[in-house]
């Protein structure tokens, strides 16, 4: 493909407003749509993880561990694809918040287990209430179905670019 027809894929097409859009043609292409809405979202979903004292990087590992049950640093580091040194600061912080534990392998001394707390289960039933309704406000002006449809078409592109995590424990 051309420059030109890549430029154009992302920023649409050039024409006149045949739409009857009264917004500049740059405010109306792929590219501009997908980056303007994703930094909203981002100082959205910043704000509402701050609303509960959470970080992105917690959040995500709350998350894994949920979805995953217990796992080694390492094991985590590679579901929520972080540098595994990293994962150790988010994990004091979220030890320090008693959300999780840290329990000594029984296989291996040196490695650790991470088990989500009872709080943390707690805190990450609260989010999730919380952010279901957060959506919602976000995405109001959207019916259930374009919203499935959207989440789809989104699911598509993502998977088309960033390969899947190993659903294999390591």
């Amino acid at each position: 493909m051309s420059t030109k027809g890549h430029v154009s894929c992302l920023t649409g097409s050039l024409g006149s407003m045949k739409d009857g859009s009264t917004r500049p043609v740059y405010e109306r292409g792929t590219g501009f749509l997908l980056a303007r809405l994703g930094s909203l979202t981002t100082r959205s979903w910043t704000a509402f993880l701050n609303e509960h004292q959470l970080t992105q990087g917690q959040y995500t590992l709350l998350v894994a561990l949920k979805q995953h049950g217990s796992a080694s640093q390492r094991r985590l580091a590679e579901l929520v694809a972080m540098d595994a040194r990293n994962v150790v600061l988010v994990l004091d912080s979220l030890a320090a918040a008693n959300l999780i534990e840290r329990r000594p392998d029984g296989t291996d001394r040196r490695r650790r287990i991470i088990t989500l707390t009872e709080e943390g289960n707690n805190l990450l039933a609260i989010v999730a209430d919380a952010a279901a309704a957060e959506q919602d406000r976000f995405l109001h002006a959207l019916s259930d179905t374009e919203r499935k449809r959207l989440n789809h078409l989104l699911q598509r592109l993502y998977d088309s670019h960033v390969p899947a995590a190993d659903p294999q424990p390591g």
